[in-house]
């Protein structure tokens, strides 16, 4: 399924967060292999499965979400001890990793999930979770087959109406009113896996496709949150009461965000666990297993039902929850959780009950002060938008990003009408936001609508005050407006004083036949037609409101079926809680709703077809907010530096009353302050983009683990320094070099147990992967207690494959001769395995490495094992560099492979082997002319010589320049691929004047030094 249709922001968001969840699951899948018993580690890989399963269904990931959701199951029954940690099943999880990350490649890669083959994983899970043995091949079929049912079972089942789902006591319904019982797989959690008998299709109140694919967005995120808020609370049960208020809080905004849009399963369903919740959040109710199952499962519906929304044709199918309904119901008035829910080990049944009719009231709206208070700030916030967006569009009618605000202010307004049940405002909003979609498709000046507009949003904005005003004058008699039966209201919560906010003006007089005795319903019509009626068509003096819709939706089958503004008395709400955890589908800010791109036109379809936009997911990186406000901070400073800058300036072209040396003065405070701001920046900046290279770390350990099976040794890794951070454009990269230097050592260094044991050594192996800090750069080491690199052997290699000559190998030393494992298509393997031996690992590893401006070393001990050491900048943007000149053209060598600056009389120069070379300090230094490396004139002999000390890794080399000038910090800038071949050359930078200074390879300089001289 392709995913072009979804946000990129939001499916970036997706792959980065999917990426940290395998790398979450795979090292504790290996840690359980080890000690099985660790509820703790089951916990730690089921959280995240549990969330890779709901976000991959709400975006429509079908391979990822089956897949997800099988593991899933396997692990639940891990936690539960109804089955046993084994090698096999933990083989069965670990290729179901695998396959989700292909999947995640995928995505990251094409936008699609891929032609990855799951069924077999899928199959074979399934087999596990019916106490099968996969390897017979009796997998259990992925849909069990359903009982027989009569012919009228097949028909689609009616949505029941809400109130007689709930008046109907467990027990009746599973004695009296059982017509059908419908086995389902059983899932881990103990909890039926989610198949809903389904019924006719029916519109949702909200049309507009963006709209509800923002509600989606935040239902799944809200989703996600509860699954892993309950999981938490499972663990911690005792003197949590955050937690079960943001849970409380999670379920509320649910229920309200399904209400708005006319989601009627989905608010019935959220309201019951919200009133559940609400139970154990004010002491009623302890947290047991019971009640967990029973909101997870709830989760899990919510997961279906979301997913059922066709955002483009705004349809939903009729879904039966009655079961879960009646469990809940149960649950809520009498604290006990049925055996249905809590017993795993039991088929769970479906039940689907006869429809109840309904006893037939006035339809009296009730005053919820939390909604009340919901509608009036989303109010509020709408018509500052509109407001915002009709000035702007006056000034330039040709902004889109305003009319397309206008657009969804508008909406929102229409469906929060439309959740109020305040039909005269909803229809008047949705025919204002037909207008403004009309004028944004057509092929004319928007202008030309404002007047209409402005008349059109008037009109709507006196019928919202006239609702707000009958509501105002009714507030006293709330007790005489509600339903016959329904228990008196708290003061605290029902009678405190409602106040209107200030910027709704509302003048409005009842018509003479209104009551303040009668129902709200009537004395609102009566002013809604009034004030259709008697309302001037004129240019409105100063719009306010907003929200509508493009398409009418379908008329509601039953008015029994439409949610209205429930008022609970079995729980206190705080509005406060509430409108601050509002989600922003309901009441978006106005900045999100002047600045968010609305869902594309027809127009912007033709131009930007979403096939063409790439998954962002390796363009973006997570940052801390202390980070930015700090930036803040610093572009503050910067401007008051440059207003100083300004002022100077201004003082030195007026050239009156100046002091040159007070201003020179002041140019030099101003120029150190810049410079302490602009070092603070680049450092914050810097420190922004480093992230720890645990995130390539992780990897490695089911790498090993994999390798040490397939090849029969055991080896075990031992990680260290995974905190260390690198620049994010570097960890990047890092991961395949590392890949290929961690096979090389588990085939070709570590030996076989019997080997090892044969030369008194342990029978398990070790490889160590450790990163530190080493000056300006990080050292990443991959070690093993193999049996080391035999140079003889390397030479003789060398010399059969026609890398170099037996002459040129007579004079290799043992460590150079070890570095031809770099050579393109060396391998010194005797037999080719499907790990490694095929000679283009290692040359991979030193390209790769060489682009990261890094350089690779090898010490290697016969009998005793390898290490290689990768040498990387922190950064690839900015480094110290010392200045030098040869032959009158500057160079830049990075100061951190600079040992240090010398000055050393010709006189002393020696021939060792062909080479020129001092003795400083003890040591023999080899020293080379850089003229000569680079091809460039050499100037005339001086009696002393000004070389520079540079190191790779290990080892030291002088090369003598003409001059030697200043430290310098530079930033880096790239070759062009026509100058990507130059040898020791490996950038440029942009010095103050203008001019371009190349940036010599220090590591390059050695190797170029050595064949020089053979």
């Amino acid at each position: 399924m392709s995913q072009d249709f979804l946000d990129p922001e939001i499916f970036a968001d997706f792959i980065i967060e999917a990426k940290e969840h395998l790398e979450t699951i795979e090292p504790n899948l290996l840690e359980l292999e080890k000690d099985p018993e660790d509820i703790s580690l089951l916990n730690e890989i089921f959280r995240p499965m549990h969330s890779l399963k709901g976000a991959s269904g709400f975006l429509g990931l079908n391979k990822m979400n089956t897949l997800a959701h099988r593991a899933e199951n396997i692990m639940d029954e891990l936690r539960k001890g109804t089955m046993e940690t084994t090698p096999a099943i933990m083989d069965v999880i670990l290729d179901a990793t695998d396959a989700l990350r292909k999947i995640i490649d995928n995505l990251e890669n094409e936008g699609e999930e891929g032609n990855v083959a799951t069924e077999p994983l899928i199959q074979t899970l399934d087999a596990l979770l019916a106490g099968e043995d996969p390897a017979t091949g009796n997998s259990v079929p992925a849909e069990p087959a359903m009982s027989e049912a009569p012919a009228a079972s097949a028909e689609p089942v009616e949505h029941p109406a809400t109130p007689a789902v709930e008046d109907v006591p467990l027990e009746a319904v599973q004695e009296e009113q059982l017509i059908e019982v419908v086995e389902t797989p059983v899932a881990s959690n103990g909890r039926s896996a989610v198949e809903l008998p389904e019924g006719e299709l029916y519109p949702l109140t909200s049309f507009g496709e963006g709209h509800l694919r923002d509600f989606i967005e935040e239902a799944n995120e809200n989703t996600e949150d509860l699954g892993n808020g309950l999981l938490e609370l499972e663990q911690n049960p005792d003197d949590n009461d955050s937690l079960v208020n943001d849970l409380f809080r999670f379920f509320h905004n649910l229920k309200g965000n399904s209400g708005i849009i006319g989601f009627h399963e989905l608010n019935s369903l959220t309201h019951e666990a919200e009133t559940l919740l609400n139970r154990t959040r004010k002491g009623e109710l302890p947290v047991s297993q019971g009640l967990i199952d029973l909101l997870l499962r709830c989760v899990d519906v919510i997961d279906v039902l979301v997913n059922k929304i066709d955002a483009v044709s705004g349809m939903v199918p009729q879904l039966d929850l009655s079961e879960i309904l009646v469990v809940l119901r149960h649950a809520v008035e009498h604290g006990e959780f049925p055996e249905v829910v809590k017993e795993a080990e039991e088929p769970i049944i479906e039940i689907i009950v006869d429809e109840v009719e309904e006893e037939e009231t006035d339809p009296v709206p009730e005053y919820d002060k939390e909604d009340m208070d919901i509608f009036i700030s989303t109010l509020t916030q709408q018509r500052a938008a509109v407001t915002l967006a009709v000035k702007e569009l006056e000034k330039d009618s040709s902004q889109e990003e305003f009319i397309n605000s206008l657009y969804r202010s508008l909406i929102t307004t229409q469906n929060s009408c439309s959740y109020m049940q305040y039909d005269k405002p909803r229809v008047q909003a949705e025919r204002t936001a037909g207008l403004v979609d009309s004028g944004r498709s057509a092929d004319m000046d928007f202008a030309l609508m404002l007047d209409l507009l402005l008349q059109e949003i008037e009109i709507l904005n006196d019928m919202v005050d006239a609702e707000l005003a009958v509501f105002k004058l009714c507030i006293d008699s709330t007790a005489t407006l509600k339903g016959v039966g329904e228990p008196e209201p708290e003061p605290e919560e029902e009678n405190d004083d409602f106040e209107l906010p200030e910027d709704l003006d509302i003048d409005i007089q009842l018509p003479e036949s209104g009551s303040p005795d009668a129902p709200v319903s009537f004395v609102a019509n009566a002013l809604i037609e009034e004030s259709a009626e008697e309302v001037p068509v004129q240019k409105a003096v100063k719009p306010e409101v907003a929200e509508t819709k493009a398409a009418k939706p379908e008329p509601q089958p039953e008015p029994a079926s439409q949610p209205v503004p429930s008022q609970s008395t079995e729980f206190d709400s705080d509005p406060d809680i509430i409108l601050a955890e509002k989600p922003e589908a309901v009441s978006a800010p106005v900045v999100e709703a002047v600045q968010t791109p609305a869902a594309p036109t027809a127009k912007t379809k033709d131009k930007a077809p979403a096939k063409q936009q790439k998954p962002k997911s390796s363009s973006t990186i997570r940052v801390d907010h202390e980070k930015l406000d700090h930036l803040m901070n610093l572009i503050g400073e910067l401007i008051i530096n440059r207003n100083r800058y300004t002022m100077l300036a201004r003082n030195l072209e007026d050239g009156q009353n100046v002091d040159i040396q007070e201003v020179a003065q002041s140019l030099t405070e101003t120029t150190y302050a810049m410079a302490r701001i602009s070092d603070d920046l680049q450092d914050t900046i810097m420190k922004v983009r480093m992230v720890p290279v645990s995130s390539v770390f992780s990897r490695f350990p089911r790498l090993v683990r994999d390798l040490s099976r397939k090849s029969g040794k055991q080896v075990e890794l031992i990680m260290e320094g995974e905190e260390t951070e690198l620049d994010k454009s570097v960890v990047e990269v890092i991961g395949d070099p590392l890949v290929h230097l961690i096979r090389n050592a588990m085939d070709h260094g570590v030996e076989s147990e019997e080997d090892r044991l044969k030369a008194g050594k342990q029978g398990k192996g070790t490889v160590h992967l450790r990163a530190y800090y080493r000056g300006n750069s990080v050292a990443i080491e991959i070690e093993d207690d193999g049996k080391g690199i035999d140079p003889e052997k390397m030479r003789e290699v060398a010399v059969r494959k026609g890398i170099i000559s037996y002459d040129e190998a007579k004079i290799l030393d043992d460590r150079e001769a070890m570095e031809l494992i770099f050579a393109p298509g060396f391998s010194s393997a005797e037999t080719i395995t499907d790990i490694s031996g095929r000679g283009v690992g290692m040359d991979v590893v030193r390209t790769n490495i060489k682009n990261l401006k890094g350089s690779v070393a090898i010490h290697s001990e016969l009998g005793k094992g390898t290490r290689f050491t990768l040498t990387l900048p922190l950064t690839l943007a900015i480094i110290d560099a010392l200045m030098v000149n040869v032959a009158g053209e500057e160079f830049a060598i990075p100061l951190d492979a600079v040992s240090e600056t010398t000055k050393i009389e010709a006189s002393r120069l020696t021939d060792v082997n062909g080479r020129k070379a001092v003795t400083l300090r003890g040591e023999v230094l080899g020293l080379v002319y850089m003229s000569d490396l680079l091809d460039l004139p050499r100037t005339e002999e001086a009696d002393v010589l000004s070389v520079v000390v540079i190191h790779d890794n290990d080892r030291r080399l002088g090369i003598v320049v003409d001059k030697l000038h200043e430290r310098q910090e530079i930033v880096i800038k790239p070759l062009g691929e026509y100058l990507g071949d130059l040898k020791g050359i490996s950038g440029a930078t942009i010095m103050g004047d203008g001019s371009v200074i190349l940036i010599l390879d220090p590591h390059e300089i050695y190797l170029m030094a050595t064949s020089k001289a053979l």
